[in-house]
Parts: C-alpha cells; sequence; structure tokens
C-alpha cells in the first residue's frame, strides 16, 4: 500500500509560471501555446490555448509518486471507451504519457480540454441537473467497476474510508471554537450510523472527487468529470457522498438535492440498502473531512486562496445539515431510490 504523501506535499509543489508552462508545452508536446494557470490543491494546471484547440497540462507535486499518476492514466484510458465525458491523456514528443519536465524534475502530463462551466459557477441547480450528476457518477463508477492498479491500494488523507483519523489529527487545527465543535459533533454522528454499516460496503476504484470544480455542465446535463487526482479504491458509496456533500453546500433544500442525485446514480449503478442509508451521512462526513485538511494546509500555505475554495459554505451548510433527523434523511434517499422501509 502505498503511504500518504499529506504531509510532504505542501513545500514540493511545483512553482511554474504561465511562460514556464508554456515552453514545457512547446518542449515536450510540440504545442505552440498561451498558458494561463488553473486551480490546484497541490500540483500545477495551466490551460494551453493553441490554434488547433485547448488542452491542459498538469504538473505534478514532487512528492507524488509516478505509480499514483501511472494508475490514473490507466483509468482514464479504461473508461475512455465507455464514457465521453472524461479527459484522455495525450503522449509527449517522445511518445510517454508521463514526461519529466526539464530543469525540475516535475512529472508532467498533458490531457484533452473538456469544454463547460463549473458547477460552481452554473446559477441555478435544477432537479434534472442534478439528476444528470447522479447519472454521469454512477456511469463512471459502472466504468471503474472492473478496474483496479496496485498504487490506487493507497493510504490517502481525501479516502472517507480514513475519515476518523484524518479528522481527530487535524481538528484541533480549526481556529474557531464553535466550528471546531460543529465539525466533532457532525462527524461523531455521521460515524454513528457509517460504521456498522461499512462491512456491507463494495469497495472499487473510486475517482472520490466530484466536487462542484470538477464537475462540468453545459445546462441542463453534465459534460464532464474531470481531476482524477484523489482516485483510490474505497468504498464506492464515496463517490456518490461526495457529489452530494458539495452540491449541498449553500443549497435552499440539500435533501431535495442529496435526493436526485441518489436518484440518478441509483438508475445506474444501484446501491445496496446499506449504501443508500450511508450516503448522507458520508456526504456530511467528507464536509468535516474537509474542514480540517483545510484547516492543516492553510497553516502550511497561508497565501493560497484555493484551499479555502469551498471553506465558507461548509460553515454555513454544515449547521442545516445538522439539524436533518438522520431518519429523514434515509428515508428521502430510499423514496428517491423507489425503496421500501429499511432491511438494515
Amino acid at each position: 500500500m502505498q503511504p500518504d504523501l499529506h504531509y510532504g506535499l505542501p513545500g514540493q509543489a511545483p512553482r511554474f509560471d504561465s511562460a514556464g508552462a508554456a515552453r514545457l508545452a512547446r518542449e515536450m508536446y510540440g504545442l505552440d501555446a498561451s498558458a494561463s494557470a488553473l486551480p490546484s490543491e497541490r500540483d500545477q494546471n495551466f490551460l494551453l490555448a493553441t490554434s488547433a484547440g485547448r488542452y491542459v497540462l498538469k504538473i505534478a507535486n514532487a512528492a507524488e509518486h509516478r505509480a499514483v499518476l501511472e494508475a490514473q492514466n490507466a483509468a482514464m484510458a479504461h473508461v475512455a471507451d465507455r464514457v465521453a465525458f472524461c479527459p484522455r491523456v495525450l503522449p509527449t514528443i517522445a511518445g510517454d504519457t508521463i514526461g519529466i519536465a526539464p530543469g525540475s524534475g516535475h512529472l508532467a502530463r498533458l490531457v484533452t480540454y473538456l469544454d463547460g462551466l463549473p458547477l460552481a459557477e452554473a446559477g441555478a441547480r435544477t432537479t434534472a441537473l442534478l439528476e444528470s450528476l447522479g447519472r454521469a457518477v454512477g456511469r463512471l463508477d459502472r466504468a471503474l467497476e472492473d478496474f483496479d492498479h496496485p498504487a490506487i491500494h493507497r493510504d490517502f488523507h481525501w479516502d472517507l474510508a480514513n475519515a476518523a483519523p484524518v479528522i481527530a489529527r487535524h481538528l484541533p487545527l480549526v481556529l474557531d471554537g464553535g466550528d471546531r465543535q460543529l465539525v466533532r459533533r457532525v462527524s461523531a454522528t455521521a460515524r454513528q450510523t457509517i460504521e456498522p454499516l461499512q462491512a456491507a460496503f463494495r469497495r472499487s476504484a473510486v475517482h472520490h472527487d466530484a466536487n462542484d470544480w470538477n464537475v462540468l455542465v453545459s445546462s441542463p446535463e453534465v459534460v464532464g468529470i474531470i481531476d482524477f487526482g484523489d482516485m483510490v479504491h474505497s468504498w464506492t458509496v464515496a463517490d456518490p457522498a461526495v457529489a452530494v456533500a458539495y452540491a449541498m453546500l449553500d443549497g435552499s433544500d440539500p435533501l431535495a438535492t442529496a435526493a436526485a442525485i441518489v436518484r440518478g446514480y441509483h438508475a445506474e449503478h444501484p446501491l445496496r440498502d446499506e449504501e443508500v442509508v450511508a450516503v448522507f451521512p458520508l456526504a456530511t462526513l467528507r464536509l468535516c473531512v474537509s474542514a480540517c485538511v483545510a484547516a492543516w494546509q492553510q497553516q502550511q500555505r497561508p497565501d493560497d486562496e484555493y484551499l479555502a475554495v469551498s471553506q465558507g459554505a461548509i460553515r454555513r451548510t454544515l449547521p442545516v445539515l445538522a439539524a436533518i433527523p438522520p431518519q429523514m434523511a434515509e428515508q428521502t434517499l430510499r423514496s428517491a431510490c423507489g425503496l421500501g422501509p429499511s432491511r438494515c
């Protein structure tokens, strides 16, 4: 199992500017392109614009294992003939899918650019759009069902199966006492539901990061799911839970949002009884993990605004989610899936 690189990542992020990224594109891929920076948690991404089209240049953190990038590439290749909404890896001039940036040693990849607006910027989230999100995540999980790679069997801080130790480690870094107590209470409540059920959860390769910046939409449909950087072999139900978590942020009716996504997902990749029960608490648990990891990362990189991109919305949304009775959430999602009373 690969070790968690969480603690080595902040100080080893690449530091290319746009001119340097354009130079890499020319030297490694033969592209005459202008480059503009895209947000990233621990790597660097650049949008490349050429006369022939657009691409995304991804420059990996120096602490990232090559095998993890190979796993991501293999996963994108595996799903390429099954779904049309994920990026594809393009080779270097030398024919490699992973190149080494001259002068830095950072590993680099080029992937296709997908049109669409991030869900975070898409405005009104209609029921049809949310169901489309659920269907897209379900189709992706179905495509990944028979995929595996040794490198995704890793100890990873974003893995929801590791939520308890990650929260315990970083919760003291959440500076606001009220926020800290809220995360402690919400995560404990979620775990009370999840832990008795988890033995029944399926395990598979999961994308694990269908957040509102990694989902691209062209109303009324989802047209892209990008960034396989958080891929891990874990609970299959984590994927719809992550999608639900970020789609609920600042929403007027979080249960209706969750129901629409789960209905779409279940239609494409049916959930087990225990997984349906777990989706909502897993979604709240993901937001707790995000609050704790962000507190640690902001301590390391206080000037990186991207690390706080979801934190205000999480602080506003967690109290709303905490007020929803667990039985109401469970019954709402069971009804969305067309299921009767729980057998769990």
